[in-house]
């Protein structure tokens, strides 16, 4: 089959780099501990890997056989890595893939050793994996960690003594351990892995987690870390990465902090300085500038970005404005009382129910009657009277972040052992055998019927599913609530899709350009080249699906063909929407979870993405954004970040310079120093407009 221009064009910019990928891997076997890759070049790092995974299984069955590489990934992007393997690995090369995941999985070791390449998820590892105890070094440094950023309001206080690594058993003909595992473990701890690696590695940014500590916990000789934004928050979030690596003297927390953590709180720019020299031995990174014998390491169609700036409607100012006074005066209570950092997540429930309300006022008011929460409402009914207050409580005044993504739970639900989850956090966990709570330290069994939305049991208690009385009462709910117009985000949203996808023009023309990637002198050459054919489609991200649900209403109203995927859905069902956007030239406009949808998938069928709210961190848009500007992508793509002026909306931007700032700083890309991590109080204060 002869290659197009293009094909051919896409290949040479990736064998220009997959050679630098199979010398780090060679590294690892001559003495270096392992290897982290950040990419922001789509798929460029799953490519590196099927060639590493493809020439060096041979060579590693000669001397044992045991199980090759475990490929461990978000669940949204499973099915993806399959394909790729598919497409990407010739049949001269006799690859063996497995998916490793559902409830009909194998429990044979030596059946996930027949295989080159095993792909599983996050959840199925945390739920198989032993977990490795939290260091004493984590202890050991609480009391310096309000000083330096850490926060220790929710983490264990609980010592638990490191695992021996003295015993080694012997290793069986099939690959794996006999000796030196616990029976009651899972298949996939039970292997002696060639390779594992984590793609999207941020998942276990928080070394605390019990993600992080399974993963840690996989036995194998090489070990590679996949991220496009391998820093969100924090310094602190590297060590999760050098505990995986093994990369001694940091993969100890101590060492960590007093090598590496400690000095850029000291001194910034010489901390700084040591970091960068530290990741080189063990960090490939290319951004879409980076530049390999003088030509870019990929060539993309030029991006767009546009930050819109949406007006209220008189009826969302006024209820705005009210919620942000009352929430003004909380903070102040809170500030003059010396408890700031007590009420740290109710502070931030407050920030967020405001950021809800630039989006739309029903977000506030109603609490979100869930896909979990109606399979569940019957079975709460037949719960004790005590139980369901007791959860509902648990709901109301429960100061944790979700176990799962380490924030203020978002559509929360609480499970029968006490657990606060974001709904689309828990989701994963809820099917297959091992639906284990992923909560540290808790080996409940989950299920649909067991996990609780605060509607359902509310609807159990007093049988209204409304939520709290809010000071929308003052305003005429019939003109803000019942039409999902009144939103202005909404309206703007709509307005953008009916000038693109229903457009016969190829692109969208705007003169609000913030940011360009690319270079405008040969724009026409490029745009001539690149000949792009087929409906333009776009792509709407909000991190909340009760406002998913509202832009749904808009788009059936207008006559727009879309598809969904967030969370709450099935494996199946979220293969299933992709392959159909992907693919229906009548789909032009995919709905997608910000949690769910902004890491790995290939999205290129769509060159209009809109950002329907702002989150903490810009390096999760940017991922979002990625996913459609990315290796394939034909067209010029056009961002379109929708903020409302005069809002907690317009700071949350200035703190993500700062992020942005934190980042570049630690990987040499940048002069400025600059430190960020949790919130601190003058952060808080800022957002509060104090």
């Amino acid at each position: 089959m002869q290659r197009s221009a293009q094909d051919k064009s896409k290949a040479k910019d990736l064998d220009a780099i997959k050679a630098e990928a199979l010398n780090l891997d060679d590294d690892d076997e001559n003495g270096a501990p392992a290897s982290q890759e950040t990419d922001q070049c789509g798929e460029i790092d799953g490519v590196e890997v099927i060639t590493d995974a493809r020439t060096s299984i041979k060579g590693f069955r000669r001397r044992r056989p045991a199980a090759g590489t475990l490929v461990v990934c978000p669940a949204s992007v499973l099915r993806q890595w399959a394909r790729e393997l598919d497409e990407k690995v010739t049949d001269d090369a006799h690859l063996s893939v497995l998916i490793y995941h559902g409830g009909s999985r194998t429990k044979k070791p030596a059946e996930l050793a027949k295989y080159d390449v095993v792909l599983t998820t996050y959840a199925i590892v945390t739920n198989e994996v032993p977990k490795q105890a939290l260091v004493e070094e984590d202890d050991d440094d609480q009391k310096n960690g309000e000083r330096f950023g850490i926060s220790s309001d929710f983490s264990s206080s609980k010592k638990r003594k490191k695992p021996s690594l003295s015993k080694r058993g012997k290793k069986g003909r099939t690959g794996f351990d006999a000796d030196d595992f616990d029976p009651n473990c899972g298949t996939l701890a039970k292997v002696s892995w060639f390779r594992v690696i984590l793609d999207e590695a941020q998942t276990i940014k928080n070394h605390r987690t019990q993600v992080a500590r399974a993963c840690c916990s996989l036995r194998a000789k090489r070990r590679w870390c996949l991220s496009g934004t391998p820093i969100q928050n924090a310094i602190d979030e590297l060590f999760s990465y050098f505990r995986f690596l093994r990369y001694d003297p940091y993969a100890e927390y101590k060492s960590f902090c007093s090598q590496i953590k400690f000095p850029i709180a000291i001194n910034s720019i010489n901390g700084y300085k040591k970091l960068q020299a530290i990741l080189r031995a063990i960090m490939l990174r290319r951004t879409k500038g980076t530049v390999i014998d003088g030509e870019p390491i990929i060539n993309l169609p030029p991006k767009t970005i546009q930050l819109k700036k949406v007006a209220f409607s008189s009826e969302e100012r006024a209820f705005y404005n009210k919620l942000e006074a009352e929430s003004r005066s909380q903070f102040k209570a809170y500030a003059a009382a010396g408890t700031v950092k007590q009420n740290y997540a109710n502070i931030l429930l407050m920030l967020l129910r405001l950021r809800q309300a630039c989006d739309h006022p029903k977000l506030v008011k109603r609490e979100s009657y869930n896909s979990v929460g109606r399979a569940s409402s019957e079975m709460a009914k037949k719960l004790p009277k005590e139980m369901v207050e007791n959860l509902l409580k648990q709901l109301e005044t429960s100061l944790v972040t979700c176990s799962v993504c380490d924030d203020v739970p978002e559509d929360a639900v609480v499970t029968m052992c006490g657990h606060v989850f974001c709904n689309q956090c828990v989701s994963d966990y809820l099917t297959g055998e091992d639906n284990t709570c992923p909560t540290p330290g808790c080996r409940e069994q989950l299920g649909p019927e067991a996990v609780y939305s605060k509607a359902a049991l509310k609807k159990c208690v007093t049988g209204d599913v409304n939520g709290d009385p809010s000071s929308l009462s003052e305003f005429d709910e019939k003109s803000i609530m019942e039409n999902e117009y009144s939103s202005s985000k909404i309206r703007t949203a709509i307005e953008i899709l009916e000038s693109c996808c229903k457009s016969k023009d190829t692109y969208l023309e705007s003169d609000i350009l913030v940011q360009f990637n690319g270079d405008s002198s040969n724009l026409g050459e490029r745009d001539s080249e690149l000949q792009p054919k087929g409906p333009i489609k776009a792509i709407v991200f909000s991190q909340w699906t009760g406002m998913l649900n509202l832009v749904e209403r808009a788009l059936n109203q207008s006559g727009f063909r879309y598809e969904r995927l967030d969370g709450t859905m099935s494996l199946a069902a979220r293969d299933r929407a992709v392959k159909e956007f992907n693919t229906n030239p009548e789909v032009t406009v995919m709905l997608m979870s910000l949690k769910a949808g902004n890491l790995g998938l290939n999205m290129v069928a769509a060159s209009h993405v809109i950002l329907l709210d702002l989150w903490w961190n810009p390096t999760t848009e940017d991922q979002a954004i990625d996913r459609a500007h990315r290796i394939g992508q034909t067209r010029a793509v056009t961002v379109s970040r929708l903020t409302v002026k005069d809002t907690v909306e317009d700071r949350i931007i200035a703190l993500q310079e700062d992020k942005r700032n934190m980042v570049a700083s630690a990987f040499g890309e940048d002069q400025s120093g600059g430190t960020a991590s949790r919130l601190t109080v003058e952060d808080l204060r800022y957002l509060f407009n104090l």
